[in-house]
């Protein structure tokens, strides 16, 4: 994947997750979570908690479209309270990005 294509994929991910804070009418003091995982453990963030919003990527791509996440996304007001300082727990088979809101358990 070539810069532009992860830069572009960067922002097209937190724009997804600004308009989902705001479809789902977040609070100031919720946030989101965000993950590095594979297929089995993407689904089953999905199924715990709503909403989630994820994007795959390649192994070759992986550290450097997360690193261009995190700063992205920092610069957002979903984030400017408490900005993210790495993902959660990381696998080289790792295949997306997924982030969700620990509060907002799935019912």
């Amino acid at each position: 994947m070539e810069n532009q294509e992860i830069e572009f994929q960067a922002k097209m991910y937190a724009y997804a997750i600004n308009s989902a804070t705001k479809e789902h009418g977040f609070k100031k003091d919720e946030g989101w979570k965000l993950n590095l995982a594979n297929a089995a453990e993407k689904l089953e963030l999905e199924q715990k908690y709503y909403p989630t919003v994820s994007t795959q990527i390649t192994s070759a791509s992986l550290h450097k479209l997360s690193e261009l996440v995190k700063i992205v996304l920092n610069r957002t007001p979903a984030f400017a309270a408490d900005p993210i300082q790495g993902f959660g727990a990381q696998h080289p088979d790792s295949e997306f990005i997924i982030a969700y809101n620990p509060i907002r358990v799935h019912r």
